[in-house]
């Protein structure tokens, strides 16, 4: 099984992740691209002001995608789950988000490079929501966060597009007023019940192909 975990910066992905991965099969955690880059200091900076700028930090996202595709298909060929520490659908949305506060859009274009090479796609993706103030209010603890990260306004249209993502199964949870054991008995039980929709024992599944975004 892929399960994704996704939502804006300082939300508690990473939280999340670490309190799922024992009630998995041998889960392989695959870290979100700045701590999978090689360099995170060559990273792009996170708000263009073009589509075409846009787009050129998706495609530098995607050289690292390829990274942790490798660790995907490694772990699935195991015989272990997948944890994705952000996905996908996570460059998408920001593409989504920072052209709605610029003005442009380049939507299509992004799905499009997105969708014309491989790509890790999880079977369930949980999507983690929090209000505006508590995720600025963790954002001052974290030095040299951008401030883009915890915009009412980006967080707003980042959440809009994972209401439609490439992920084929989305769960939503609210974590403004919800403790972590919460978010994680509540995640269990989305997991649970896409497990069992799908004829597969828990709470852990065995491997399967790598699909391509469509």
């Amino acid at each position: 099984m892929i399960l994704g975990i996704e939502g804006v910066s300082c939300v508690g992905k990473t939280a999340l992740a670490a309190r799922l991965a024992p009630h998995l099969r041998q889960p392989a955690v695959v870290p979100c691209y700045y701590h999978a880059s090689p360099d995170p200091t060559r990273l792009p900076t996170p708000e263009p002001f073009t589509a075409e700028h846009q787009l050129a930090n998706i495609a530098q996202f995607l050289d690292i995608e390829d990274l942790r595709l490798a660790r995907v298909g490694q772990a699935l060929a195991e015989g272990r789950d997948v944890v994705l520490d952000r996905t996908v659908d996570t460059l998408l949305a920001h593409a989504h988000a920072v052209g709605r506060m610029h003005g442009f859009d380049c939507d299509d274009q992004a799905r499009h490079l997105v969708t014309s090479r491989p790509v890790a796609i999880p079977d369930l993706t949980i999507v983690l929501t929090a209000a505006p103030e508590v995720l600025a209010n963790r954002a001052r603890l974290r030095k040299g966060m951008p401030t883009l990260f915890y915009d009412r306004h980006f967080s707003e249209h980042f959440n809009a597009y994972l209401a439609h993502p490439l992920a084929p199964a989305v769960a939503l949870l609210d974590a403004t007023c919800s403790s972590l054991d919460d978010l994680t008995a509540r995640a269990l039980g989305h997991i649970h019940s896409y497990q069992s929709a799908q004829h597969r024992p828990s709470p852990a599944v065995g491997p399967h192909p790598l699909k391509e975004a469509s």
